[in-house]
């Protein structure tokens, strides 16, 4: 059975960390604490139920290579380039004076025994978790904020800080004193040549290799591919004398200035997940729970260093970036814990040999705790500070954010198509020919030639993932189109999409009336079956060729349209032109108005003189469930009465500006067969 015990002890961690996670996420406390706790329990130390530490300890490395890999794709040469020389100078004095105050309390203690062990450890000290830090000002929608901004970059400079790190540590632990020098400037030697190649291959190698792999459409290749780039280049790295996980991090930036990045990183994140729950385990094993009780009055001392002297740290280094001290104490507080960087760069130094087994436990152990606390920190200190700040204050500082990050594409206010194909591309030709900014998610590598050559902004990736999404807009969007036509996807998709941006306008293509009520239920404001709407048209066509007259035309099309699309339609039938003002024009356009808190509630078409002003014909009136055709000039007006107003499109926009009224709009919210559209406005004001 031996043969198996690998498969057994994955199966066990597995497990136990899916328990062990689910149980974490309930208590709103960082998965990282629950995976590491697993390995406390069930390694060496404990119940010792893992039979081959070791082999689990190779596929942790494997999870360590993903983490880089994804590190790297996440950050791009761009994106880095951009970081401000102030934000940059702030990252750099906070690990600076991080890792000086660490080193100085772990020779105070007696953990670190060489320079080395110090600096190796006060680096560890300086990381900060970028999941904690992301997600916590996400849901506070602080993204935007001065601190917010500031993070964000001063976090990818952390993390690219380990890049120097990692590439000297064969150096830190294995040269001698009297050629340490020259070992260093080779090590150096060694890593310059191996970014350049990098940068090299990711204008030129990577695209070129991506590109037919893409094109044939099988994403087990894609997903193949991109591995052996990120294992190829972690081999090199290490036979090359550096570090496996420095050849991952570089291999993620090779694949992050491709258009394919996003969706690389979507592929690798299903592994990188479940390997970095082995990595994270594994070094959970290699902690003593003995430790803890011989070491109370130490590990209660370091997490009250990570605490309050990286909140200090922080806060001081923040005043090069900005003058607000609000802002400079929530970017410190934000900084106040352990990063998942942190876990890689110890291990690395343990098995180098660099950190003993008393420092390694200790950094250990406070890790856990401020990755459990810091969260909480950053929900409180805000309400407590704003008892003293003023609203002044808390304005300048962006408390309230909109949650624009600095990823993605750079757009606001704009339409998401997911899908260019026909449907797509003539709804992009519409959307170009009234100006309104669009993205578009494609997966099909020769639909990406063409948004380039035409320049229209896209992402490349599947839409049912969630980064995908992200990096299009979506919390920025108006609307989001999907015309994907796997009703499953379209489900999900909708789903998240409504989870991401609750007030953005979904409408989905459809190809079986029974998806309708399900999309609708997932959130989607709109479906469209397109097989339905050429029934119409062949439907109008054939009436036409019968010589039927238009009025009959008209009303047999809406019969059938208000029977399959009840949910979408306002209240009352859209009548005809013909049938509400006698003949058709084709300047004339009738729409549905509600009316709401408007200015012109309790007033009299006459009082109101609607025709002189603007110019449009109030044809309709619908007051609960009577319907008033042409109604008279003493007729007046209250709230949820629905108007059919006819006119050209200048006059009803300057009806709806002069009397600040409703457009009726299908894609609302108001739609229901039980609710009128005017109630739920109501309701929503």
């Amino acid at each position: 059975m031996s043969e198996l015990a690998l498969i057994g002890d994955l199966a066990l961690i597995w497990i136990v960390a899916a328990v062990a996670g689910y149980i974490c996420a309930r208590l709103k406390i960082p998965l990282i604490a629950g995976y590491t706790g697993v390995g406390i329990i069930i390694g060496p130390h404990c119940l010792r139920w893992i039979s081959e530490p070791g082999d689990v300890h190779v596929l942790a490395e494997m999870g360590v290579a993903l983490l880089l890999f994804a590190l790297g794709v996440e950050v791009s040469l761009r994106q880095i380039l951009r970081c401000s020389i102030k934000v940059v100078g702030t990252a750099i004095l906070q690990i600076a004076l991080t890792v000086i105050a660490a080193w100085g309390l772990a020779r105070l203690f007696g953990f670190a025994m060489t320079p080395a062990a110090g600096i190796l450890f006060g680096w560890i000290c300086a990381l900060s978790s970028t999941v904690v830090v992301t997600k916590t000002l996400m849901d506070r929608g602080e993204i935007d904020a001065i601190h917010g901004r500031m993070l964000l970059p001063v976090l990818i400079v952390q993390d690219l800080s380990l890049v120097p790190v990692i590439a000297l540590l064969p150096v830190f632990s294995g040269a001698g004193g009297a050629n340490i020098s020259q070992v260093v400037l080779l090590a150096l030697a060694k890593a310059v040549l191996l970014i350049g190649g990098v940068l090299i291959g990711a204008y030129t190698v990577v695209p070129a290799l991506l590109k037919p792999i893409v094109k044939s459409q099988h994403r087990e290749l894609f997903l193949l591919t991109i591995l052996g780039l990120c294992l190829g280049v972690a081999i090199t790295s290490d036979h090359a004398g550096l570090s496996l996980a420095l050849g991952a991090f570089l291999a993620g930036i090779m694949v992050s200035e491709s258009p394919y990045g996003s969706q690389a990183l979507v592929d690798v994140m299903p592994l990188r997940d479940l390997f970095a729950v082995v990595f994270f385990v594994s070094i959970g094993m290699l902690l003593n729970p003995a430790f803890l009780a011989t070491h109370v009055f130490e590990v209660l001392v370091f997490v009250g260093f990570l605490l309050i002297i990286k909140t200090i740290i922080g806060t001081a280094s923040a005043f090069l970036s900005t003058s607000n001290w609000w802002s400079a104490l929530l970017f410190g507080v934000g900084l106040a814990q352990i990063g998942e960087f942190s876990f890689v760069l110890a291990m690395l130094g343990y098995q180098a040999k660099l950190l003993e087994d008393s420092l390694y436990n200790l950094f250990f152990a406070g890790a856990v705790i401020t990755l459990v606390v810091s969260p909480i920190l950053m929900n409180l200190v805000p309400g407590l500070l704003g008892r003293f700040a003023s609203a002044k204050s808390r304005e300048e500082a962006g408390i309230v954010g909109d949650g624009m990050g600095g990823h993605g594409l750079n757009l606001s206010g704009h339409v998401i198509i997911c899908g260019f194909g026909r449907t797509g591309r003539n709804l992009g030709l519409v959307l170009s020919g009234v100006n309104i900014p669009y993205a578009v998610v494609e997966l099909n590598a020769s639909i990406l030639e063409e948004l380039d050559a035409e320049n229209i902004p896209h992402v490349f990736g599947d839409s049912v993932s969630h980064l995908v999404l992200q990096r299009a807009g979506l919390a920025r969007a108006r609307v989001l189109i999907i015309t994907v036509p796997d009703p499953l996807a379209a489900l999900t998709i909708s789903n998240m999409a409504r989870e991401m941006n609750a007030d953005v306008k979904i409408i989905v293509r459809a190809h079986r009336s029974e998806d309708i009520n399900v999309l609708r239920a997932a959130g989607a404001n709109a479906v469209v079956q397109p097989e339905f709407e050429a029934s119409i048209e062949i439907s109008r066509l054939t009436l036409m060729s019968l010589n039927m007259g238009d009025p009959i035309i008209q009303r047999a099309l809406q019969d059938v349209r208000t029977q399959r699309y009840r949910l979408f339609q306002p209240d009352v039938a859209e009548a005809s032109l013909a049938q509400l003002i006698g003949f058709a024009h084709d300047e004339f356009i009738g729409t549905w108005f509600v009316v709401a808190q408007s200015p012109i509630v309790g007033q009299s078409f006459q009082q109101l003189d609607i025709r002189r002003l603007t110019g449009v014909t109030i044809s309709a009136v619908r007051r609960g469930n009577n319907l008033v055709v042409h109604p008279d000039p003493t007729f007046k007006l209250a709230v949820g009465d629905e108007l059919y107003v006819v006119g050209t499109q200048e006059q009803l926009v300057d009806f709806e500006d002069t009397y600040r009224i409703i457009r009726f709009c299908p894609t609302s919210e108001y739609t229901s067969d039980d609710i009128s559209p005017s109630r739920l406005l109501l309701e929503e004001a």
